[in-house]
C-alpha cells in the first residue's frame, strides 16, 4: 500500500539529504529514490484496447502487442516476493479511458503504474526505446531513475537504441501532457509510459517480428521493475535487494535536467567538404552541429538536394545517459560516374526536431578522373 503523505515526505527528505552530497553528473550505482513499504502494489496498464487500436505496426495492431507484453510482464513479476500486481485490462476488446485507468490504480492503492506501449512516427523512420515520466517532482525523479535502468537492459539484451527518459508539457498547463501520467500524479501515484520500440519503422522491424519478442520485452520489463524496487524471487533465484550498477542518481526535490523537453531545433548543422578522390568518386565531408539545449541524436543524408533522404542513423557519440555527442564527425560518400550530387544533412535532437545544413552543390559530374567543382550554399538561377 502507498505511503501516507507524511511518511512519503520523510522518505523523500532523507533521499534529498543523501543525494545532496553526491555530485549530480550522471553517477550510477546510486541509492533508490522511490520510497515504499513491504506491501508493494504495481499496476500494469496495457495501452489502448477495444476501439482504441493504437498504432499499426506491420502485421499487428499496438493493442495486441501491448497486451502480449503486459501479460508476460505480470506473469514474471508475480514470481517475485512482496509485490501485488494488477492489470487495467486483460483482453483486447475492453475500451477504457485514461482517467478510468488512473481511478482503477487508486482503487487498488497502487504504488506505481507502468503503461505499456509501442511507438510510431509520421515519417516511419525513427527507432529505439524511450520512457516518459512526469514533469513534477518527486515523480520526475522516480521515472528518470527507472527509465535509465530499463533502457540499459534493452540496449544490452536486445540491441535497441536508448532514446532517453523524457517529459512532455501540457498544452495549456505546466503539468504533464499525457493523461495516463497526469491523472495518476493527481492521485499521488507515480506513472511512466514505456515505448519499447517503433512498430512502424524499418530499423526496429527486426524487434517487432514475433509475439515471442513481445513476451521477452515483458519479462525484461518485470526484471527491471524488480531491480528498481529491490525485489527478490526464490523461484527465479534472483535477488535485487542489494545495490544496482544501473541506478542513475536522481534529484527528488526538483526537475531533473536530463528529462528537459527540447522541441526547439538544433542551433546549427553544417557540412564541409574535406577531400575529394576523383579515382574512387568519393567525397569526405565533415558534419558538425551545435545544440545548446540538449543533444544530437540522429542524422540523415540527402545527395539530391533534399528531395529524398537516406535512412536516419545514430549521431556518432550520442550518449543518452550522459547527454553528450560528438560535435563533428567525418563521412565518406561514394558516387557513380555521371552523378552530380547536391549534399544536404539533417541533424535531429532527442525530440526529433531537426536543422538542415546549407547545401553543397557539385557543379560538374563525377567522371572517375577529374575533381569536380562545388559550391557551398544555396545557388539561385540554376
Amino acid at each position: 500500500m502507498r505511503f501516507s503523505v507524511s511518511k512519503k515526505f520523510i522518505s523523500v527528505l532523507m533521499a534529498v539529504i543523501i543525494i545532496s552530497v553526491i555530485p549530480k553528473t550522471g553517477v550510477y550505482a546510486a541509492d533508490r529514490v522511490f520510497p515504499y513499504d513491504e506491501d508493494l502494489v504495481i499496476v500494469i496498464d496495457p495501452g489502448h484496447g477495444g476501439t482504441d487500436t493504437g498504432t499499426q505496426g506491420g502485421r499487428i495492431q499496438e493493442r495486441f502487442m501491448n497486451l502480449i507484453t503486459a501479460q508476460a510482464l505480470v506473469e514474471r513479476l508475480n514470481q517475485y516476493e512482496g509485490v501485488t500486481v494488477y492489470m487495467t485490462r486483460s483482453d483486447n476488446d475492453t475500451t477504457m479511458s485514461l482517467t478510468d485507468r488512473a481511478k482503477f490504480a487508486e482503487s487498488v492503492d497502487a504504488d506505481f503504474v507502468f503503461s505499456i506501449h509501442y511507438n510510431a512516427c509520421y515519417a516511419h523512420d525513427r527507432f529505439g526505446i524511450e520512457v516518459y515520466t512526469s514533469r513534477i517532482a518527486p515523480y520526475n525523479a522516480y521515472g528518470y531513475q527507472f527509465g535509465n535502468l530499463l533502457m540499459h537492459r534493452f540496449e544490452d539484451d536486445f540491441g535497441i537504441f536508448p532514446r532517453g527518459v523524457k517529459t512532455r508539457k501540457g498544452l495549456r498547463t505546466e503539468g504533464d501532457y499525457y493523461t495516463i501520467i497526469s491523472a495518476n500524479v493527481y492521485r499521488e501515484i507515480p506513472a511512466v509510459i514505456i515505448e519499447h520500440c517503433f512498430a512502424d519503422g524499418t530499423v526496429d522491424s527486426v524487434h517487432t517480428a514475433s509475439n515471442e519478442q513481445f513476451r521477452d520485452y515483458g519479462i525484461t520489463d518485470a526484471d527491471a521493475i524488480a531491480e528498481y524496487f529491490g525485489l527478490r524471487s526464490s523461484v527465479l533465484g534472483i535477488d535485487c535487494s542489494g545495490s544496482s550498477d544501473d541506478l542513475i542518481e536522481a534529484d527528488v526535490s526538483s526537475f531533473n535536467d536530463a528529462t528537459y523537453e527540447d522541441r526547439t531545433a538544433p542551433d546549427n548543422v553544417s557540412i564541409t567538404v574535406r577531400d575529394i578522390d576523383p579515382v574512387s568518386n568519393t567525397v569526405t565531408v565533415e558534419i558538425s552541429a551545435s545544440e545548446s539545449d540538449g543533444m544530437m541524436m540522429f542524422y540523415a543524408l540527402s545527395t539530391d538536394g533534399g528531395w529524398t533522404w537516406q535512412e536516419s542513423k545514430i549521431w556518432p557519440g550520442a550518449d543518452t545517459y550522459s547527454g553528450t555527442f560528438d560535435t563533428s564527425f567525418e563521412l565518406v560518400i561514394p558516387f557513380e560516374n555521371g552523378y552530380r550530387p547536391t549534399l544536404v544533412v539533417k541533424g535531429f535532437n532527442r525530440y526529433d526536431a531537426y536543422t538542415k545544413s546549407e547545401p553543397v552543390t557539385f557543379l560538374e559530374r563525377f567522371d572517375g578522373c577529374n575533381i569536380p567543382l562545388y559550391r557551398t550554399g544555396t545557388i539561385y538561377g540554376g
